[in-house]
This record gives structure tokens, C-alpha cells and sequence, in this order.
């Protein structure tokens, strides 16, 4: 910018005080300031002389707008070409705000558009999704404890502890006797026609079954005629289910290990009315016959082909034996299918996974069962899971050797094993070496 002392662009422009408008007194044609000592400091108020300072020269004393942009010489009251040869300084002038873009209503953030759905809205949405998932899970979870827990409490228990201090060593895996018993305890007279049980007074040990659990590899079920003559501890030889009647569970047990070399580590029974309500509760159990099946004794009418049977119909088919020209050994063969198959109906997807429904079909069944005093409930899933390994055809199904099927005794027709073969069953039971008996 060029230098002019003439001209002092230091000094304030003065201007007119409040309330007086900057008016000129129309008598003497001169600006009538009320104070002039306010306006243009270092002018003492006799000093100054209105010729020393006239902002506007040419008459117009309207006020001017600040220039908005880059200083020119104009701009300053000067012409160009008087200052040719001088270079001005260009500054700039403070710009005007700009005005933000306009928004389009139907864009993204307008009135009429959707808004932008921020990243953490999402991760709120997943948060919430996981929450109610884990709640969802704990409830499906203590649910299902409830239904174990209902089923446990509604079984009894029974004392089958043997009493004898000659007990078989433990082996390889685990041994539980499964026992159907005769007991007509719970039916009615009524329930006792209708299912021809007879009126016998007692109980007898009408099913014996040996399941094995190795430590590795499918289970083995071993079926043990009933008729089968054994030395019962302190009661001489005998029938096996005997020992049921004379000494209960106990001695049941203790006649089972003397009589096989293998220490039984869980015991389970049911009756004859159990067994009945366990086969109403899964609406019964399918099986599929090759002959037609006629037993005089139980009343029981059967013919080939699949069918359900329920009731009366399922607890003689598993019992009848003077119709089967094999006797108690076809009889013990009807009872492992029939138990297979009854595993089968129970351990459906419907039934083991819906907690309700695992609670009534479960404590139908327990309140029908006894279990042996030490038998946890960790080997009572144990026993239910490798049943239905049986029932889908991964484990194995045989009965114990026998030597002659129809044995004269003092107590009548009996069955004698074979004393050679049982007893290699029964060591590679308890050495947990591979079968070579057939089943």
C-alpha cells in the first residue's frame, strides 16, 4: 500500500452518538457534534477544526459497506492509474459465511428420506439376540434338570446289597441286573383276570437279565433263564429265581455273582403291573411277529405281521412259555426284543428332548421300578443309554450256554448250562475280551 502522510488513515472515523442521528444543524451548514472531544481522539475539543478531518470530501456522508473480497486501490478512494507504479498489498477481507449445501428431501438424512442406520445400532441388535438366546438356553437347560430330578425322586428304592463276604473281584466294565419279578402287589382282582396273572401270593423272579458295560466297545445283554439250576448260597441247589423268593434282591443278587464269577455294581426290577403301565405310557410297542402266536394259557391271540401291542396282550407275549416249543429259552429271546423295542419307544427325539413330556413318561416309569440302594444315577443313565445302544442294534443279545434245557431235578424240569462254554462267556465278560459265543 502506498504512504501519503497527507492523509492519516490511522485516525477513527468519528460518528454521530447515540440519540443524535448525525444530523447537521441547518442554520450554519456545519456538522453540530455534541462532544467533539468523543470522536477523534488526541483532537482536544478547542483545537478542532472541521476542515482538519472530512471523511467524506465529495458530500456524501452515507456510510459504506466494507468491501468483501481483495483491496484495490478504488476501494480506497484512489484511481488506478495514479499509483500505477506502486504495488499495492493484497489483503483479504473477511468472506461472507457460505451457506451449507442443501439437503434433498428424498436423499438419505432428509425430511422424507431414512436416515443412516449407524454400525452400533447393530451391534446393540446382536447383543440383545444373544441375551435372550442364553436366556433361552438356561431355561431349556433347568428345565430339563427339573424333569431328571421329578424322575429320580419318583423311583423306589430297594436293599440289594449281598450279604455275603465271598463277593467276585471287580473286572473289565460294569455288570447290572435287570429283574422282572411275578409281584401282583399293585393289581386289583379285577386288573389280575383281566391280565391273567393269577392270584399267587409272593414274588419270584419271573425275568433275569445281565447287562454288561465294558469299558469300551457296545454292551452285552445276557439273558439267564429262570429255571436255571444253581447253587444258591446257604440254601443248597436250585432254581435261580428261587433265591428272589427266599431271600429278595440280596440274595438274588449274591446267587448271580457265585454263580457267574462277575461282581454286580447296579440292580434294577419291575412288575408285573409297572411293566403293563410303562408299555400305556408310550402308547405302545410295536412288534413284528413271522407266525401267528396262540397260548391257551394266557389267552393270547395273535397274528403274523407288525402290530402294537398294549396291556394284557404285551405282559403275556413276554411271559408266555407252554405255547413255545422252546420254552423258557424262546421266551427269554421274545422278552430281550420286546425290551429292545419298549427302549426304543421311550428314547424317540419327543420324548427325550421335550422336558415335559420326558417327566411323564419318566416317572410313569420310575414310579414303576425299584433300584438297588447303591445305584447312583450316573449308572442308571448308563444302563438307559446302552439299552437303546441294544434297541438300535449296536450292542448284543444272547442267552447263557445251556447244556441240556430240560434237566430233572428235585425241583422239577430245570435248565443246566454248559458249564464250559458259560463259564468262557463270563470270563470274557469280566477280562474284556472280544465274544466267541453266537448269540
Amino acid at each position: 500500500m502506498p504512504n501519503h502522510p497527507e492523509d492519516d488513515w490511522t485516525r477513527p472515523i468519528p460518528r454521530a452518538p447515540r440519540g443524535s442521528g448525525g444530523r447537521r444543524d441547518p442554520g450554519d451548514g456545519r456538522e453540530d457534534w455534541q462532544d467533539t472531544a468523543d470522536y477523534g481522539r488526541g483532537y482536544p475539543e478547542s483545537g478542532y477544526q472541521e476542515s482538519d478531518y472530512d471523511p467524506y470530501p465529495d458530500g456524501d456522508d452515507r456510510t459504506r459497506e466494507l468491501p468483501v473480497g481483495r483491496a484495490t486501490a478504488a476501494d480506497y478512494g484512489y484511481a488506478e492509474e495514479d499509483y500505477a507504479d506502486e504495488r499495492w498489498v493484497e489483503r483479504e477481507y473477511a468472506e461472507e459465511p457460505v451457506a451449507p449445501p442443501r439437503r434433498d428431501p428424498r436423499g438419505p438424512g432428509g425430511p422424507g428420506g431414512r436416515p443412516p442406520r449407524p454400525r452400533r445400532r447393530r451391534r446393540y441388535a446382536l447383543r440383545r439376540f444373544m441375551a435372550v438366546l442364553l436366556l433361552l438356553v438356561l431355561a431349556y437347560v433347568g428345565s430339563m434338570i427339573w424333569a431328571v430330578t421329578s424322575v429320580w425322586n419318583s423311583i423306589d428304592r430297594v436293599d440289594a446289597t449281598p450279604t455275603g463276604s465271598a463277593r467276585p473281584e471287580g473286572g473289565s466294565g460294569s455288570n447290572f441286573l435287570l429283574v422282572g419279578t411275578d409281584s401282583r402287589e399293585n393289581l386289583s382282582r379285577e386288573e389280575r383276570n383281566d391280565l391273567v396273572t393269577g392270584h399267587a401270593e409272593g414274588s419270584r423272579a419271573d425275568t433275569l437279565m445281565l447287562l454288561h458295560l465294558p469299558d469300551s466297545g457296545d454292551p452285552v445283554l445276557v439273558s439267564i433263564p429262570r429255571d436255571s439250576y444253581v447253587e444258591i448260597p446257604g440254601n443248597g441247589s436250585n432254581k435261580i429265581n428261587a433265591a428272589y423268593s427266599i431271600g429278595g434282591p440280596p440274595l438274588l443278587v449274591d446267587t448271580v455273582e457265585q454263580s457267574t464269577g462277575l461282581r454286580v455294581d447296579g440292580y434294577l426290577e419291575i412288575g408285573f403291573g409297572g411293566f403293563v403301565e410303562v408299555v400305556a405310557t408310550v402308547g405302545g410297542v410295536e412288534m413284528c411277529l413271522d407266525e401267528p402266536v396262540v397260548d391257551e394259557k394266557t389267552r393270547l391271540d395273535l397274528p403274523a405281521g407288525c402290530q402294537h401291542l398294549e396291556g394284557a396282550q404285551a405282559l403275556n407275549y413276554v411271559r408266555m412259555r407252554y405255547s413255545d416249543p422252546r420254552g423258557d429259552l424262546g421266551r427269554v429271546e421274545r422278552q430281550r426284543e420286546f425290551l429292545a423295542a419298549l427302549t426304543k419307544e421311550m428314547a424317540t427325539p419327543g420324548t427325550v428332548l421335550l422336558p415335559w413330556r420326558l417327566k411323564d413318561v419318566g416317572t410313569a416309569t420310575g414310579s414303576a421300578m425299584a433300584l438297588g440302594e447303591d445305584t447312583s444315577m450316573w449308572e442308571t443313565g448308563r444302563m438307559a443309554l446302552a439299552m437303546r445302544s441294544i434297541a438300535k442294534g449296536e450292542g448284543q443279545s444272547l442267552t447263557v450256554p445251556i447244556g441240556d434245557a430240560n434237566y430233572s431235578t428235585h425241583v422239577g424240569s430245570s435248565v443246566l448250562w454248559d458249564e464250559a462254554k458259560a463259564a468262557e462267556l463270563f470270563e470274557a465278560l469280566r477280562t474284556g475280551e472280544p465274544l466267541s459265543i453266537e448269540p
